[in-house]
């Protein structure tokens, strides 16, 4: 991977080359990293504190990790607590027999606080990163969090002193990610197969670094199921993962369906990219403003990331045809039942979705990021995306059908699902 110098990136590489803790095997500036980009990619203050606070005290209890992995032989944890996420893991588990999933963030919390240990990591950090270029609130946040982590490990040490690990399979949503990188790494100590499953791309980066590049770079499992061969081979050549690690799984979510892309161009739906992107949002909106001026019967609606905020974006299309859909709906609702016949992205892997549900997607170049492989789909301004329509619109349909097929085949993983033969064998 070609790195872009970065600030943010930087300072991020910068905390983990000074923060290298081991503690009985377990690496925890892995642990640790996506704390150490959320300081350095500064993100929201309230929220760290509130972390700080809360992990200084308060740790949770894994000891359903324990009965749910005595009962099964296989089990997924995960963090987030979202739809999309539960629904990937059901459909992922749907036809292996002995397996279950736990949401961390269901398990009950207890309280933990051990203050010379709490005095021990701040004058660690204290010592490591200094105080006038880091502040206490850095200090204090990290200190919580290897509060949290220690207090974990130090139960899965009890729970796992003797367990049989020998016909078990641990398999994390996302093996990046701070408790699911501690569990990952202690089961692999342990001798337990480890798998980290998929949730987006590990794509190369054009114009700046999010903090999502650690979803490439601090993989722990033993295993990688990637959706398609696109993913593999990106994380081969971006990351440099072994090809031996990785396993095209597919996504169980884009079960194989045929193609039928809608040429009309008549309803849109535009599909903003998250708060990091909204300066190019507002490029994107205001090129439909000019568009919809010259064509006036294509409808225009607005489907916001969470990030964003939805008055401030009602706001900027006042007085305008475009509005914005209800926040709610999932993407697949959105695309199954509103109608729509055509899209437009900005830097999200929705941009795959779109197709799938048989709509072209256009891509907005200036802003362009995060490097997917795409379809020859991507405008600049109100002339380019006129003549993306049209040359999509008169496109052979046979020959575009084959052409996104293909896309998905390699991107998402349409129609495959070797979940069964590998996780339940």
């Amino acid at each position: 991977m070609s790195i872009i110098k970065d600030h943010n990136y930087d300072y991020y590489l910068m905390l983990r080359k000074k923060l290298r803790i081991s503690i009985n095997d377990i690496e925890y500036d892995k642990v640790i990293a996506h704390d150490l980009g959320r300081i350095a990619f500064r993100q929201n203050y309230t929220q760290l504190t509130r972390e700080t606070v809360n992990h200084f005290i308060f740790t949770i209890d894994i000891k359903q990790l324990l009965q749910l992995m005595t009962e099964n032989k296989l089990v997924i944890v995960y963090s987030v607590d979202r739809s999309d996420y539960e629904y990937q893991i059901k459909q992922t588990l749907e036809d292996i027999s002995s397996a279950n999933a736990l949401l961390l963030s269901s398990l009950p919390r207890k309280i933990t606080f051990k203050p010379f240990r709490a005095m021990f990591f701040f004058i660690y950090f204290l010592f490591k990163l200094g105080f006038k270029k880091h502040g206490f609130n850095v200090l204090f946040f990290l200190t919580s969090k290897m509060l949290f982590y220690r207090s974990v490990h130090e139960q899965l040490d009890k729970y796992f002193s003797n367990f049989d690990f020998s016909q078990k399979k641990y398999v994390s949503f996302n093996s990046v990610y701070t408790v699911e990188n501690l569990l990952t790494q202690f089961f692999n100590k342990k001798g337990c197969s480890t798998f980290s499953l998929s949730h987006g791309f590990f794509v190369n980066f054009k114009r700046f670094i999010p903090l999502d590049i650690i979803n490439g770079e601090n993989i722990v499992a033993e295993n990688i199921l990637v959706w398609g061969d696109s993913s593999r081979n990106d994380l081969i050549q971006n990351f440099g993962v072994p090809i031996e690690r990785i396993s095209v799984a597919g996504n169980p979510k884009y079960k194989y369906k045929s193609i039928h892309i809608k040429q009309e161009f008549r309803k849109c739906i535009v599909l903003l990219g998250r708060v990091i992107y909204q300066e190019e949002n507002i490029e994107i909106i205001n090129i439909i403003k000019d568009y919809v001026k010259q064509n006036p019967n294509i409808q225009f609606e607005l489907k916001l990331h969470l990030s964003l905020n939805t008055d401030y974006y009602r706001n900027l299309c006042e007085g305008t045809s475009i509005s914005v859909v209800d926040g709610k709906e999932s993407l697949t609702e959105i695309f199954t039942n509103q109608n729509y016949d055509f899209a437009i992205v900005n830097n999200s892997t929705a941009y795959y979705e779109a197709m799938y549900y048989d709509l072209i997607c256009f891509r907005y170049e200036k802003a362009e990021n995060e490097d997917f492989l795409g379809l020859n789909d991507k405008f600049s301004d109100v002339e380019s995306l006129q003549t993306k329509i049209k040359y999509f619109k008169e496109l052979n349909t046979q020959i575009l059908n084959s052409s996104v097929e293909s896309l998905l085949l390699s991107t998402i993983g349409m129609g495959i699902n070797k979940y069964k033969e590998i996780l339940g064998s």
